[in-house]
């Protein structure tokens, strides 16, 4: 019996679904299925009521879960101990951040959280949106922080800061001096934006044909938001972009929306498997400014 076949058999009950126990456990749903029939294979007996939900098992099925759940427990502790001997808690904690949490929301906070744990590593792999919470899934990291509405079932989501989507223009453009801009109005720029992937791009582009019906599509897109800064300073003439990224920029001017593009960037994590990233996790959520999406 393999100890991964028993971590199927609990996340599909804690879960609800072989597709959400596959998210937590960042493999295929086949190979949650194969887990759960090796085991009826292997015991010689039904785990699950045929027919009905995951949630039902059989009598047999509620003895092993019983024990599976005890024996990952057990093992999960194990490995909490292994990772936290020594002085203090040490360990390595791997970050997949959007790109605003990874280059202007975690350096400060990570910063502090250093001088706090200093036996404790990160990692921070800066992306788009929907690749680092693909890096969440696929366990290439540990904590995943974007400001993607929808995150993947089986984990943990908590709301971390608010932000705005502002458009950024030079100080002498003529919509430089309005107090707010309808989405209409986006209609004859040339902008620059961010790439698809990114959820910047999809918020104001989603906003913009929700508003006029139509698809605006920027003439250049860049990975980065600072490429897409620099190609505004260059003469390019605007973009759509987060406040929290484009404050105090001599020269420029950031005019908000009249509906304002409101989004929430928040952390999302599977099962805290060491000390070092319960830590983590902790200290980020007591400095949370958000408390709801």
């Amino acid at each position: 019996m393999d100890i991964r076949e028993l971590q199927s058999l609990v996340e599909v009950l804690e879960k609800g679904s072989i597709s959400a126990a596959a998210a937590a456990l960042g493999i295929s749903q086949p190979a949650v299925s194969k887990h759960i029939a090796k085991l009826e294979r292997e015991l010689g007996m039904v785990l699950f009521v045929r027919g009905q939900k995951c949630s039902n098992l059989t009598a047999e099925g509620e003895i092993l879960y019983k024990f599976a759940r005890k024996t990952v427990s057990h093992l999960a502790d194990i490995r909490r101990d292994f990772a936290n001997r020594g002085e203090g808690v040490s360990g390595l904690v791997r970050i997949s951040a959007s790109s605003i949490p990874g280059n202007y929301i975690l350096p400060g906070l990570l910063v502090a959280f250093r001088g706090l744990f200093p036996g404790i590593e990160v990692e921070v792999h800066t992306s788009d949106s929907r690749e680092a919470i693909e890096k969440l899934v696929t366990r290439e990291a540990d904590i995943a922080m974007t400001g993607q509405g929808r995150h993947a079932s089986g984990f943990t989501s908590v709301p971390f800061v608010q932000d705005e989507l502002v458009l950024m223009v030079s100080s002498g453009h003529r919509l430089a001096k309005r107090k707010s801009v309808r989405l209409e109005e986006l209609e004859p720029l040339d902008l620059v934006a961010r790439v698809t992937g990114s959820s910047t791009a999809r918020i104001w582009e989603d906003a913009y044909k929700s508003a006029t019906g139509k698809t605006k599509r920027a003439s250049i897109k860049f990975n980065s938001v600072g490429a897409v800064i620099e190609a505004v300073k260059r003469g390019a003439e605007g973009t759509i972009i987060s406040l929290l990224a484009a404050s105090d920029i001599p020269g420029f001017t950031l005019v908000p929306f009249s509906s304002p593009l409101v989004r929430v960037f928040s952390i999302t994590y599977g099962t805290l498997s060491t000390r070092a990233m319960d830590e983590l996790v902790s200290f980020l959520e007591e400095r949370r400014s958000c408390t709801d999406e």
